[in-house]
């Protein structure tokens, strides 16, 4: 717990404990109101477009500038129609005006409609047109690709929906004359302030819903426990369009942490605003964390992260152990090399990771390791498919109840049901808990491969083919078992982060004979990928495992490599290897 020599004192977050009003919908008006230091340079957010970003001085944003920016924009959305409740699509690429128009129009009342920039068109244009919004306010180009998507599907949504170029807005918005009326908005708990999207990694990207009440429990607490020391600095690699992000960036300013917001994070960008803003702690999915090249992160930067934070799935043990080689921890008085790595298991649905656990340069246990449930779980429970408990050392669909669970999905509500199960929300993932209260993380329901002996989960292989191969990423999934007709095989995908040539052959016999040390299922072929193309990941960073296994369904039938995925690289590496 932090009480002293932080940037909020006591008293302050005291203040902020109390106050039950105190939601997701109106969180930066209590920050800005709690604070006694609002002209102090808080967000910081360069400008990744230009070629050298990371360099020269660094200007940040004071609670203050922020709150002039979202009155200018609740202004202009409210002379556009926008009232309590309406929905209003944010489209953008900008990190910092993706959470100053959600404030916007959270203080209105209304309904932030966030989607990834890196979305597919006529994926993002269908999303809008299911949430229903009024309003969009987007990137140029993105606004353009969205028309057009709507245009082709015969324009009804886009002759209806008020468009608006989002950098355009920030420079003509002007001040209103006076105070708004009604601003900023009191709400209820109940009051629907955000809806998000989820990977999409498994079919049509779900739409859940965030309250007032429900996407802020479990914070009040964490006023407590964030770091928050004045030395502490927060650097955010994660989507800002995503539930996760917005949650951080809401803990950063109620604490007035500093803050680098890092717009379309890779691991080459994140390593550059690591040496540039020298955090303390760095938030990312797995994916942008596994891409961090350790040896390039300088030494007067390293040394100062205590942590690194990763949520979404959970994270390899060869993607952990790179990082808490650096920088330096604190436990108890004690200063110690190497720093800690918090592995979160959460989804889009959850509004919060609910699964916790920390490695450090000691740490043994891994194999999919995600702990224990965090405070805010009220029960978690490992479940057969007619949704009764199972015992410890049995896998199972994880099932949680927390208040902090979406109250559904838009306009679905036969998903919303299919989502619930004994009183359970269901993730959509299988896990193992173990007598002595570890859970385990084994894989997505979608895809656990059914072999004529059972079922195989792909993420504890995964584990041995990345830490036997030392590639830089991977994904086992299931191709057609040709003996079998109907039943699957396990097969991994693997990404070096080099291009230096490889035996598939001899990478599936080393993993084959790791696999059968651990026992596990050998796999029954390897693919060595030549760039990301061919093990694609989605908006969020999450590998495409869905379109994976449609590639390389044939792979043991005696079928060759799918034409596209030979012909258009030619490298030897994608001749599978099959395993006999």
């Amino acid at each position: 717990m932090n009480i002293r020599g932080t940037h909020r004192s006591v008293a302050q977050r005291l203040r902020l404990t109390a106050d039950r009003r105190l939601g997701a919908g109106n969180f930066f008006w209590h920050a800005w109101k709690v604070a006694d230091d609002r002209d102090r340079p808080l967000l910081f957010h360069p400008d990744t477009t230009s070629e050298h970003w990371d360099r020269g001085e660094l200007t940040g944003l004071s609670l203050d500038d922020m709150r002039r920016t979202v009155i200018r924009y609740a202004h202009w959305y409210r002379s556009h129609g926008v009232l309590p409740h309406t929905h209003v699509g944010v489209h953008t690429r900008n990190g910092l005006f993706g959470l100053l128009h959600h404030i916007a129009l959270t203080s209105l009342g209304a309904v932030a409609v966030h989607c990834n920039p890196r979305m597919e068109a006529r994926t993002a244009a269908e999303y809008f047109t299911r949430t229903r919004i009024t309003v969009l306010a987007a990137d140029a180009d993105l606004l353009a690709a969205t028309l057009a998507a709507w245009q082709e599907d015969g324009g009804a949504t886009g002759k209806s929906v008020v468009t608006e170029d989002i950098r355009l807005l920030d420079e003509t918005a002007p001040r209103p004359s006076g105070p708004l009326p009604g601003f900023p908005y009191r709400h209820r708990a109940d009051d629907l302030v955000m809806i998000s999207h989820s990977s999409g990694t498994t079919g049509r990207p779900k739409a859940p819903m965030f309250t007032h009440g429900s996407f802020f429990d479990g914070k009040r607490s964490r006023l407590w426990t964030f770091p928050s020391q004045r030395e502490d600095r927060m650097l955010t690699a994660l989507p800002h369009s995503h539930s996760a992000g917005i949650s951080y960036l809401t803990m950063a300013l109620l604490l007035g942490i500093p803050t680098l917001v890092l717009d379309g994070a890779d691991g080459a960008s994140l390593t550059r605003a690591v040496n540039r803003f020298r955090p303390t702690f760095v938030l990312g999915f797995p994916l942008t964390l596994a891409e961090v090249d350790v040896t390039r992160v300088a030494p007067y930067a390293a040394q100062r992260i205590h942590s690194w934070n990763g949520m979404g799935d959970a994270s390899h043990e060869r993607h952990i152990r790179p990082l808490t080689a650096l920088g330096a921890r604190r436990e108890g008085r004690r200063r110690l090399p190497g720093s800690c790595y918090i592995d979160g298991l959460g989804s889009s649905e959850m509004g919060m990771v609910l699964f916790r656990t920390v490695h450090t340069p000691h740490s043994d246990s891994y194999g999919r390791l995600i702990g224990r449930p965090i405070k805010a779980v009220q029960d978690a429970a490992v479940l057969d498919a007619d949704g009764n408990r199972l015992p410890d050392g049995e896998a199972g669909l994880l099932g949680v109840r927390t208040p902090s669970v979406t109250p559904g999905y838009w306009d679905d509500p036969q998903l919303s049901q299919e989502s619930l199960s004994g009183g359970y929300f269901l993730t959509g993932d299988v896990v193992r808990r173990e007598p002595d209260g570890n859970w385990y993380h084994l894989d997505r329901t979608p895809d656990v491969i059914h072999t004529a002996d059972g079922p195989v989960y792909s993420l504890p292989l995964e584990e041995v083919v990345l830490l036997t191969t030392q590639a830089l990423d991977a994904a086992v999934i299931a191709v057609d078992d040709p003996d079998r007709p109907g039943f699957s095989l396990p097969a991994a995908v693997v990404l070096f982060r080099d291009a230096v040539d490889r035996s598939p052959e001899q990478l599936l016999d080393v993993c084959n004979t790791a696999l059968r040390k651990k026992g596990l299922r050998p796999l029954g072929a390897l693919v060595v990928a030549p760039d990301r193309d061919a093990l694609p990941v989605g908006p969020t960073g999450k590998i495409l495992k869905r379109r994976l296994r449609e590639t390389h369904a044939a792979l043991l039938s005696g079928d060759p490599v799918p034409a596209a995925a030979a012909t258009a690289h030619g490298a030897p590496g994608l001749t599978p290897a099959r395993s006999e």
